[in-house]
């Protein structure tokens, strides 16, 4: 079998874990808005693939074992002692309702270019290091790069256990229940390189034709997790002007925010994006004046400065909601992730990489958020983008041809060739 079928079986078949009628989807004209993917970490879904991914690892020669927060690893030992090693990785978790290749190409994608330089007889001379990250959606845990956040110690090992999802059962219990909870903390000190390998989620290779990016930067996240609370009544008996209607405070903060991330585009030339993508009505009923209402707020830059402007200019406008409106509110902040330069050192080889194969690429910024951010805070890290196709993802449309993720294959591995010299 060719690389590309055995990475392809692998998207396929997982692609239909979290799915609708467990339906796999070989082509693009098979996609449906109704048969998305769904695996939260600590789902059944989520230990499956996490099950299928650990078989494909040691079916590819590589040692396994998990840390304490349910990070994956596969190592392939170096030929030369005493060598950091290059890790390759990404996340098997999803958002709900999501694609197929999101985080899986990352993961798929490194073990098949461990598989294939197996097959090679490659002496790679450091060890290389298949990583699954746990978390890295924040779809059960409300927590974004979870995994990742704490390997590199920005959260503490405790606290993330601790975290709950909806259901109220901690990410403790979730690692439990899927055999997943390791005993181990993993430090990173003995690792060099990182490399991870993504779909854009973007329109910009797709629309330019360009089969590989190489990302120079990774932009700033940071969540604002809002509660807003009036008084629940009857939506027919209760007078205008004595309502403390929740959700109406809760819609001038999504105009407010979309409004003003819409302005320091236009003012200072920014890549600012400020998204209200979950709201949580209660009770939801249609002849209820709403009683509490709970927003999760997306605010992203290349530039913390202009992210930090954002935030507070948000939550100074909440704020004063409470005398507007006659509501209270509460704002959490989980960690904010800083943007991030990348490597120069490994964005050469990469680019180097892709020249050697005569497959074109461009530099460019990543307008996601991904693991390999907090990683490149530690230790000397690139990324590999290939194209989604319309630019779509976080959604059951996403897809990548199969010629595009051979591509960015091909100059994954001969990047690994390259990194896991002494």
């Amino acid at each position: 079998m060719s690389g590309i079928e055995r990475l392809k079986g692998h998207l396929v078949e997982t692609g239909g874990i979290g799915r609708p009628g467990s339906v796999r989807v070989e082509r693009s004209d098979q996609l449906s808005l109704d048969i998305g993917v769904t695996r939260p970490t600590g789902s059944k879904e989520n230990r499956q693939i996490r099950d299928y991914a650990v078989r494909c690892m040691k079916e590819a020669g590589l040692r396994v074992e998990f840390d304490a927060v349910g990070n994956i690893f596969g190592r392939r030992e170096g030929s030369t002692p005493g060598l950091g090693s290059v890790m390759c990785g990404s996340h098997v978790d999803s958002v709900r309702n999501g694609g197929m290749f999101d985080g899986a190409l990352g993961v798929f994608g490194a073990i098949e270019a461990v598989q294939r330089l197996k097959e090679e007889n490659f002496e790679n001379k450091r060890p290389l290091e298949v990583v699954i990250f746990t978390g890295e959606e924040a779809s059960a845990f409300k927590q974004v790069l979870l995994g990742s956040s704490v390997l590199t110690g920005k959260v503490p090992l405790e606290q993330a256990l601790d975290l709950k999802d909806e259901k109220g059962r901690t990410l403790r219990d979730a690692l439990d229940g899927m055999g997943y909870r390791g005993t181990s903390i993993r430090r990173l000190d003995d690792v060099e390189f990182m490399i991870e390998m993504h779909i854009e989620q973007g329109p910009i290779l797709y629309e330019e034709g360009t089969p590989i990016g190489i990302v120079q930067d990774i932009t700033g996240l940071a969540w604002m997790l809002v509660t807003i609370t009036g008084q629940e009544n009857h939506a027919g008996t209760t007078p205008m002007k004595m309502r403390k209607d929740a959700l109406v405070a809760a819609a001038d903060v999504v105009t407010f925010v979309n409004k003003r991330a819409t302005e320091m585009v236009e003012e200072l030339g920014s890549t600012t994006v400020g998204t209200v993508g979950r709201l949580n009505v209660f009770p939801n009923g249609t002849n209820i004046v709403p009683g509490k209402v709970e927003l999760g707020i997306d605010i992203r830059d290349v530039n913390r400065k202009n992210m930090e402007d954002l935030i507070q200019i948000t939550v100074d406008f909440i704020e004063n909601l409470e005398a507007r409106y006659d509501v209270t509110t509460e704002i959490q902040m989980p960690a904010i992730h800083n943007p991030v330069p990348l490597s120069k050192e490994v964005t050469h080889v990469i680019e180097d990489s892709a020249k050697k194969l005569g497959i074109p690429s461009k530099r460019m910024s990543s307008g996601a958020g991904h693991d390999a951010q907090n990683i490149a805070e530690k230790i000397k890290t690139g990324m590999i983008f290939v194209p989604s196709v319309q630019g779509i993802s976080h959604s059951p449309l996403e897809w990548t041809e199969w010629a595009d993720a051979e591509k960015g294959l091909e100059v994954l591995v001969e990047t690994l060739k390259s990194l896991s010299k002494e």
